[in-house]
């Protein structure tokens, strides 16, 4: 009989302890945000990034006319560097989560990548802004299933000049990189 009640001891105990399918542990930790900076290395923007039990939380607020009106393709990519902003934001790597195994696309059956966000829909008129939930990642500290974007390198919001298809290789067919947010760790 104890060993049966230290058995279902432990079961409660690990169920309480369980996120009920998301990685454990869950640290909410401040917001962090970064500027957004076009092609021509002007800031036009604000992007937050806060931890959310079942990912990382975006909010992006836009100046007017900061961006081309329309779907623009957004991935989060591996390295926190704008700095090139001349040569198209190169310095931010590929995506999160680009490997074999994985293809890009949240309507891939094979993906998405843990990089992979929706369209962001830029009005011809004010108010100019986005939220959505990056299911594939974590602020810090990395899982077994999210990778930090505030890991050693840090890691960029990168904003398309299309939108993507969220099914096509590499990219969806986002095309040119036109704007940047780079997300570092506070030494």
């Amino acid at each position: 009989m104890r060993r049966l009640a230290a058995l279902v001891l432990a079961a409660v105990i690990g169920a309480c302890a369980s996120t009920s399918g998301r990685d454990a542990p869950y640290a909410p930790g401040p917001p962090r945000s970064a500027w957004i900076v076009a092609a021509d290395g002007r800031p036009i923007g604000e992007a937050s990034f806060a931890n959310a039990p079942s990912g990382v939380l975006i909010r992006l607020e836009f100046s007017e006319n900061a961006l081309p009106p329309g779907w623009h393709g957004a991935h989060l990519h591996q390295v926190g560097d704008c700095s090139d902003f001349t040569a198209g934001f190169q310095a931010a790597g590929a995506h999160i989560g680009r490997a074999e195994h994985v293809q890009h696309g949240l309507r891939n059956a094979v993906g998405p990548e843990a990089g992979d966000l929706p369209n962001v829909f830029v009005a011809a008129a004010p108010p100019y802004g986005a939220e959505f939930l990056a299911a594939g990642v974590t602020l810090a500290p990395a899982t077994a299933e999210r990778p930090a974007l505030l890991d050693a390198d840090g890691s960029a919001l990168i904003i398309h000049a299309n939108s993507d298809d969220q099914q096509s290789q590499p990219i969806g067919g986002a095309g040119p990189r036109l704007a940047c947010a780079a997300l570092r760790r506070i030494p």
